[in-house]
């Protein structure tokens, strides 16, 4: 029998570098799916655990659910009669997937894709900041999102933030404090001292941690820190009641037992949660890589102005080709249409619970030396690039709205 390394290895030569994937599903026991991730009907339902409103992206973070499933949120590579976890191909060949000189200062992808699916708006709720986490030794997660083009559910706008005069006049525990002490009624309350922004497909956000935020229920795609911690702050969304047990979940214990909801409260980044040029700052669009731009094609960065992760856009019309080089290890998800990656085939919507056609992940070596994308079909293909820690970071944009000349 090969070992684990030797399968991984020659998985990694026969592919040249570009590895399948299977599909990751996340089942939440709170809220209700709103099931458009494109599976059966009857493919949603997980049991005990409820529904799966969620699909991980070449992951290696374990979902921290209350009904712990001891794989769950952990990508497979695609080998037929293995079964060998990103994580896993990463301890045995970090050198030959990550690229020597980027595995000296990293050990892992460091990052982490989703699409969530919720029939509901999210809670209010904000992701503690990385000090906040240490105590507790768990990582904290900067995030960013992308509304897909997809139907966008019956609430989609997302509050973020507080308005700033309860910053300005010192009112945090005295608005917030009854009402999470009281942890009931009122769903939708404390939505009433946030700014809600329209849920644009195309568009999104980059939400720093410690930022309190209840994201709408537009299909979204999420990049972020390889971390699944949250800190609730709704008691009930629409009419779903949330477990109060959500509101300490990722708090020190010592720090519930001696401030009790207070202890919450500290762990939300005031300033930043009131700013005033909230949407200037951290509003997303695309914008083109003029770097990689071949004639009439080009990418978009769709993720960009942070060192932590970042991620692109590719629209290809039919029959167009493009050359693609990378910095670094990335992975690949089409979104519509179908094509190919050099030799490998990719379609979009060609999955089900165990095997997918639309999920890769490229090594270093094969990103550098580069390789084909063809559009391959009848319809515009569709494909997003992501990136972890480091890989982009002197070719990134800038965040933040740019005043155009007159």
């Amino acid at each position: 029998m090969k070992d684990l390394k030797t399968i991984v290895k020659e998985l990694i030569e026969s592919s040249d570098g570009i590895l399948r994937l299977r599909p990751a599903w996340v089942a939440h026991d709170f809220l209700t799916p709103g099931k458009r991730l494109g599976l059966k009907d009857e493919e949603y339902d997980a049991g005990e655990r409820g529904s799966i409103m969620e699909r991980w992206f070449c992951s290696e973070t374990h979902a921290d659910n209350r009904i712990d499933v001891p794989d769950e949120g952990y990508s497979y590579l695609e080998i037929p009669g293995e079964d060998i976890t990103v994580i896993d191909a990463l301890k045995v060949c970090r050198d030959e997937i990550l690229g020597e000189e980027y595995a000296k200062d990293h050990d892992c992808l460091g990052r982490l894709i989703k699409i969530y699916d919720f029939g509901t708006r999210l809670f209010f709720h904000i992701h503690p900041k990385a000090e906040d986490m240490k105590k507790i030794g768990k990582n904290s997660k900067d995030e960013a999102y992308y509304f897909l083009d997809a139907p966008l559910g019956n609430h989609p706008e997302s509050f973020f933030g507080v308005h700033r005069y309860i910053v300005e006049q010192n009112l945090q525990k005295e608005i917030f404090l009854p009402l999470l002490k009281e942890w009931k009624g009122g769903e939708e309350e404390i939505l009433k001292y946030s700014t809600a922004f329209l849920n644009v497909p195309g568009e999104g956000f980059f939400l720093d941690s410690g930022i309190l935020h209840a994201p709408g229920s537009a299909l979204t795609m999420e990049i972020q820190e390889s971390s699944d911690v949250c800190t609730v702050f709704q008691p009930t969304v629409e009419g779903y009641p949330i477990s109060k047990s959500m509101l300490y979940k990722d708090v020190a214990k010592e720090d519930v037992e001696a401030r009790g909801e207070e202890a919450a409260l500290d762990l939300i980044d005031w300033e930043a949660s009131s700013a005033v040029d909230f949407y200037e700052k951290r509003h997303l669009y695309p914008r083109p890589v003029e770097e990689t731009r071949q004639g009439d094609q080009y990418e978009e960065w769709i993720y960009y102005g942070s060192h932590k992760f970042s991620g692109k856009r590719l629209i290809l019309p039919p029959g167009k080709t493009f050359m693609s080089r990378e910095n670094g290890v990335h992975n690949i998800f089409v979104w519509r249409g179908c094509g190919r990656v050099d030799n490998t085939e990719l379609k979009a919507g060609e999955f089900n619970l165990h095997s997918c056609m639309d999920e890769l992940l490229i090594t270093c070596q094969k990103a550098r030396k580069g390789y084909i994308i063809k559009n391959t079909g009848t319809e515009d293909l569709v494909l997003f690039k992501y990136f972890g820690p480091d890989i982009n970071v002197e070719n990134l944009p800038e965040m933040g709205h740019i005043r155009r000349k007159e």
